[in-house]
């Protein structure tokens, strides 16, 4: 096996080569040596918008696979999307898939008297942005999921949010959504309900993010403890309520990056988000106290690696001379393109307005 130097020559070596043909995204939860390696960084949605504008013949997408399809959707078709390990997946993603989504929407609809929508959460594949393009619905992200929720409200509309609860749970108490009119939905389709599920304004579908339930109140809690009251504690709306209740505040991937960049030299941090982007955020502002408020690295994430990253711009060039298949392309299934895109283009039309 390589070590990393040689690693790293090589595969700037074969980004020359490939040069102007071919662009590198990477995610903010890649290690800093993917990172470093990236034509931009960013989250899923900048990553997949910023990668479709680019002329480039090939995408080698350093993330998870529902990214890289987010990428696809938006690219143009004569674009090819890799990524490194098509087994990068992500948890969350794959705790709803369309059968289960149609039956559970199926069961919602018939118990609520307003007209329900789908909303579903950037982290989530291709048949579940399709799925919201077919019934009006649209994808939105962590920085304004609030105001899609909201536009659809001011519409007498019910929104079916998924696939992460949390994340939706913190929406409907900054929206100060009483209880009575917040749904829990189990993946058989049980609702959970303190009020009358006739009269609900949000359903939460029963999904999580691993990564970001690793964080408890008692982490929160044992830092204050173990440090002082000066530091900022600022965690990602995937965490469970009670964590971003004790919490400085929340923020998506990006508004995290932005409130720790424009702080005051001197300022302490603890981020409750996953360890390799605060461990990076630690090294770039060195002027600021930089702490994860708990290890919580994301595993898929990490099996991007610079031997997969050198592989799949290899197999590139012996495509090309015919020696061999792409490592490793991501395909969408047409009729899914054009019902994502039509959710996407919603998004879009609503945070522009």
């Amino acid at each position: 096996m390589e070590n990393n130097q040689e690693l790293i020559k090589k595969i700037i070596d074969l980004k020359d080569k490939l040069k102007g043909r071919v662009v590198i995204p990477a995610h903010h939860y890649e290690r800093n040596e993917i990172v470093s390696l990236s034509d931009f960084t960013g989250d899923s949605y900048i990553l997949a918008k910023e990668s479709a504008k680019t002329k480039s013949d090939y995408i080698v997408f350093c993330g998870v696979r529902f990214m890289a399809e987010s990428a696809k959707i938006l690219s143009s078709p004569e674009q090819k999307v890799l990524i490194p390990d098509m087994s990068a997946g992500c948890p969350m993603a794959d705790m709803i898939d369309t059968n289960t989504a149609v039956k559970i929407f199926d069961i919602m609809q018939s118990r609520c008297s307003n007209r329900i929508v789908p909303v579903v959460y950037m982290n989530s594949y291709a048949d579940m942005k399709s799925f919201c393009g077919e019934r009006d619905g649209c994808v939105c992200t962590s920085s304004n999921a609030k105001k899609i929720i909201e536009y659809y409200f001011s519409q007498n509309k019910s929104v079916f949010f998924f696939p992460d609860y949390h994340l939706g749970k913190n929406i409907a108490n900054t929206l100060e959504i009483d209880e009575k009119y917040v749904v829990k939905v189990k993946k058989d389709g049980t609702l959970i309900s303190k009020g009358d599920v006739k009269e609900a304004k949000i359903f939460l579908y029963d999904g999580f993010c691993p990564v970001h339930r690793n964080f408890t109140e008692s982490d929160v809690l044992s830092f204050l403890r173990k440090k002082n009251s000066d530091i900022n504690i600022i965690v990602h709306p995937e965490c469970d309520e009670s964590v971003v209740n004790i919490a400085d505040g929340y923020g998506s991937t990006e508004q995290i990056y932005k409130a720790v960049k424009d702080s005051p030299e001197g300022s302490m941090w603890a981020i409750g988000t996953e360890y390799n982007f605060v461990n990076r955020m630690a090294q770039e502002f060195k002027d600021k106290v930089i702490n994860p408020l708990k290890v919580s690295p994301c595993s898929d994430m990490e099996k991007i690696t610079l031997q997969k990253l050198y592989e799949s711009l290899l197999s590139i060039v012996d495509f090309e001379n015919s020696k061999g298949d792409l490592k490793y392309e991501i395909f969408v299934d047409r009729d899914y393109v054009e019902k994502s895109q039509t959710a996407l283009r919603k998004m879009i039309e609503i945070t522009e307005k």
